[in-house]
């Protein structure tokens, strides 16, 4: 996207957002609806409020005391997060 004209982008379609605007809400929502039809609500509404409980506390401890080899995104850190849980939903 860096060298592409606003007219190519508009082409395609493509749409740009900043992860920082998206939040992690959505992935969150969108990660849950996701989750096998057999797995209750109520676990559901148990791993919404651990994400939003622990991630955000847990993603501020790691900025301020550890120093990451590669540079990450809150984003990119939720979804390898989801990603590892899947593991144990399939």
């Amino acid at each position: 996207l860096l060298v592409a004209s606003p007219a190519t982008v508009s082409r395609v379609g493509i749409i740009f957002m900043e992860p920082k605007a998206l939040g992690t809400d959505v992935l969150i929502a969108s990660w849950l609806e996701r989750l096998p039809a057999a797995l209750p609500d109520s676990c559901k509404i148990e791993l919404r409020t651990c994400f939003e409980r622990y991630f955000e506390p847990s993603i501020g401890f790691m900025r301020q005391m550890l120093k990451e080899q590669v540079p990450t995104e809150d984003n990119n850190l939720m979804e390898s997060c989801q990603r590892i849980l899947d593991c144990f939903f399939e």
